[in-house]
Parts: C-alpha cells; structure tokens; sequence
C-alpha cells in the first residue's frame, strides 16, 4: 500500500526557473574548471611524450646490447631513427630491421648537441638530453641519458 505522505505529492514536477538555473549554476562551474582541465590536459601530454622518448632510447640501448654495435638515436622532428655510429657519431644510415619511432602525440623532440650513441655494453658515448617541447604552450621536458646508460626524465 502506498502512505498517505506520498499520495499527496504533486506530479507536476519541476519548472522553468528551477531548470534554468540548474542549467546556468552548471555552465558557471564549467566556464571555472576549463582552463585548469586544459592546462592538465596539456602537462599530461607533454609527460606521456616524454615517457615515449625515454622509451625508445631505451630501446636503441637494447639494440646496441642484442646486436653488440654502436647504436646511434638520431631525432628527426617526431621521429626517433636507429642509426649505426662509426667513431661515437651518428652514421645517418639506419639499422637494418630497426623502424623508426613516430611520438604519438606529433610533439617536437630535439637533440641537445649531437645524439646519443649506445655502446654493445649499454653504456651513452657522449652523456646527451633530448628536450621534449609542446608548441601549444611552449614547456618543455627533458630525458637525460647518463654516461651509464641510464635514462631518466626531468
């Protein structure tokens, strides 16, 4: 059975000004939030870029382990090439069986001095950095290659 309390409510439900400013309360909140969603939007894709650098010059480190040869990781705009080296410098062939890496996000990788050449040990000859850049904003992200072969992002 249904109570008394409930028989007695109205079935007319809710009105114009009741939803507009629902609607307007809803559009204020929005106009507040955008700017900080986009700007998180924007820090979290330039931070996955990053990661995708850092990950392949992981992988031409592993090149150089597997195939014990000088590998180079050369930066051509998004694109991150496999190259041999001859006397630590970049060869400007590629490796055969090595296809290049193009960055997901179409942000701009650039080379800080010459690029980073991996020994069959794993170890960078030179130490180098590779910027990350996001030309909608401008800021910027690093990964560093350490004499070691370490690579970590700043």
């Amino acid at each position: 059975m249904v109570s008394e309390r409930i028989r007695g409510l109205s079935a007319a439900g809710f009105g114009t000004a009741e939803l507009t400013v629902t609607l307007a309360i809803g559009a204020v909140l929005t106009a507040v939030s955008a700017p900080s969603l986009l700007a998180s939007w924007r820090a979290a894709t330039l931070r996955a870029a990053a990661e995708e650098v850092a990950a392949a010059v992981n992988v031409g480190r592993q090149l150089a382990i597997a195939r014990n040869v000088l590998v180079c990781v050369a930066v051509a705009g998004a694109d991150m090439r496999f190259e041999g080296a001859h006397a630590g410098a970049c060869s400007g062939v590629g490796l055969p069986g090595a296809a290049p890496v193009r960055l997901a996000s179409g942000l701009d990788v650039r080379a800080v001095g010459a690029g980073v050449v991996f020994t069959g040990l794993g170890a960078a000859t030179p130490a180098g950095r590779y910027v990350v850049v996001n030309p909608a904003d401008g800021r910027t992200r690093s990964v560093v290659v350490a004499a070691s072969g370490r690579v970590s992002i700043h």
